[in-house]
């Protein structure tokens, strides 16, 4: 959600409207293991995404949203690193 806060008031701040209404699809696991698959499958969403959408790879890109992007990014590399970790034990 902080990441949805963070987007969403960049989206506003540039005048633009954001749309909440379209999620991405649950995936619900039967055990823990299926739980930490589902997560990683995720994340990797999650990072592709912010990845295609990062301002640097089009050109012109304002700062403030590439810094935003960026912090994103890493944080989410951070979630998958320890949700490899927790599959790996």
């Amino acid at each position: 959600m902080k990441h949805a806060e963070k987007l969403i008031a960049r989206i506003v701040f540039l005048e633009g409207a954001p749309v909440v209404s379209k999620l991405n699809p649950l995936h619900i696991g039967a055990d823990v293991p299926q739980m930490i698959a589902n997560d990683i499958a995720a994340e990797l969403t999650a990072i592709r995404g912010y990845n295609a959408g990062h301002p640097g790879r089009h050109g012109s890109a304002r700062r403030a949203t590439r810094e935003l992007l960026e912090s994103i990014i890493k944080d989410e590399d951070d979630h998958l690193d320890l949700l490899e970790a927790q599959r790996d034990q």
